[in-house]
């Protein structure tokens, strides 16, 4: 994987020969100049995202110092290494306090001038993993594998395969639930180009519209009350990486425009920002509406549209893979016994069959907060009926299988999907004690979410 993205300022071609060939063995992208005209110029390339500059002192149209107070005002985050035959303390120490974060006096040998540059990155790469470590424990840890044994299921992944090692826009579609985010990262993971670098998430419709606009672009500081720091946003931490925009269908128009531009333009402006950068990220979109059918309505704009839909994706629900059930209940019941420190626990065989012809509403989202639920109320070693919500007696499971012929009319008899997901809900809320925090936790839906549920169960008399 190529690294940061090194500059070279200098009028020897000699030098610049040499410091190029020393920095692209590393693996970092590397362009020259030979004035700082040509330099100057080259920054105003919304292409070129340098993060390091290495500038000799004397130039044939500047000096270190003049060039420094024009670069740290319009280029605060450009880190610079000053290099010169004539150094001294006290040039040393002017560099420095205009800005220079190191200083190297010439003859210099590689090994000097490649710790000058690391001494000077390190700080910006633990500052980015520090971020991404943020956000992924703000996000949660997420289940990595794919467990499938359907041909249906084989068929998503193996488009997933193929579209990996292109450069399109990718559209995952869907119901709530089915694994879009898991298709995103399984493409990101088999990108050759940028499975090395950062994948990242985001739910577009858990946000404002403020509060998303800053997470993706990133703010400037000052830029709203509370904005106490400059902060990169998405794109620029994913830079080189993948970004998965959730729920796209839930952005709003003037969002949608912003985004539509990033996949124009290939660059974003930060909040209280009138300084662009260039961004090279793969944009995956995942939604669980219409996009069509929003477009006619006036909600999503027709262009970004069509921007996005480069390569669809569409992801079975859960009701249509029945054979990966089984597999899916054993797997999440191994992650969450690890994960809660519970002894092993084994699948019950009289619920096989209530679990396969369940129609999971909420898909495999719902299955696995089952299957955590199991785990946290399980007394002993056994999945049985007893930890089903959706299983009311000892006769059978409360939705009838799908494949059951003796029924003639179906629809008779089956609870509608807000009948279920609300009895669910109860059933949860009623066994963890009317614990808020941890009902929402097991379900996967926000407080918030929840208390609308809770309201709506309150109002039909169904809890207290």
């Amino acid at each position: 994987m190529i690294k940061e993205e090194i500059i070279i300022v200098d009028d020897e071609a000699g030098m610049r020969n040499f410091l190029s060939k020393l920095l692209i063995s590393q693996g970092y992208k590397v362009t020259t100049w030979g004035s700082a005209a040509a330099f100057l110029e080259a920054l105003k390339e919304k292409n070129n995202r340098p993060v390091l500059a290495i500038i000799d002192y004397r130039l044939p149209d500047s000096d270190g110092s003049q060039l420094l107070q024009q670069l740290v005002p319009s280029y605060p985050d450009l880190k610079s290494i000053i290099i010169t035959a004539y150094g001294d303390v006290q040039l040393a120490v002017e560099t420095m306090k205009l800005g220079a974060d190191d200083f190297l006096a010439k003859p210099f040998s590689g090994a000097e001038i490649l710790q000058a540059v690391n001494k000077v990155l390190e700080p910006l790469r633990l500052k980015k993993e520090n971020e991404l470590l943020r956000w992924q424990l703000e996000a949660g840890a997420q289940t990595p594998s794919l467990i499938y044994k359907s041909k249906v299921f084989a068929n998503t992944i193996a488009l997933a395969k193929r579209v990996a090692s292109s450069s399109a826009t990718v559209l995952l579609t869907g119901e709530s639930g089915t694994g879009k985010e898991v298709i995103a990262a399984h493409i990101h993971k088999h990108d050759p180009s940028r499975s090395q670098a950062p994948f990242l998430a985001i739910n577009c419709g858990a946000l404002t519209d403020n509060l998303l606009e800053s997470q993706l672009f990133g703010t400037t500081k000052g830029a709203y009350t509370g904005a106490e720091k400059d902060t990169p946003g998405l794109f620029r931490a994913a830079d080189q990486g993948t970004l998965l925009l959730d729920e796209i269908a839930d952005t709003s128009p003037a969002l949608q425009l912003k985004l539509l531009r990033v996949l124009e333009a290939r660059e974003v402006t930060p909040v209280g920002s009138t300084q662009s950068y260039a961004v090279d990220v793969r944009i995956i979109a995942a939604t669980n509406k219409d996009l069509k059918k929003e477009v006619a309505a006036g909600r999503f704009r027709n262009d970004l549209y069509y921007r996005l839909q480069v390569f669809t994706i569409d992801l079975p629900p859960l009701r249509q893979r029945p054979d990966d059930i089984i597999p899916l209940v054993e797997y999440f019941l191994a992650w969450y016994t690890v994960r809660e420190g519970h002894c092993p626990i084994k699948i019950d065989p009289e619920i096989i069959p209530v679990l396969e012809t369940y129609c999971w509403p909420g898909n495999v989202r719902e299955l696995r907060n089952l299957v955590h639920r199991a785990v946290i109320l399980a007394q002993g070693d056994r999945f049985d009926s007893s930890l089903l919500p959706f299983f009311t007696n000892t006769s059978g499971p409360a939705t009838e299988p799908q494949n059951s012929h003796d029924n003639k009319n179906p629809a008779d008899r089956l609870a509608s999907l807000n009948e279920i997901e609300l009895e669910y809900i109860s059933k949860v809320y009623e066994q963890l004690q009317h614990d808020r925090k941890k009902t929402a936790e097991v379900l996967g839906v926000s407080e918030k979410t929840l208390g609308r549920k809770l309201k709506q169960l309150r109002e039909e008399k169904k809890i207290a």
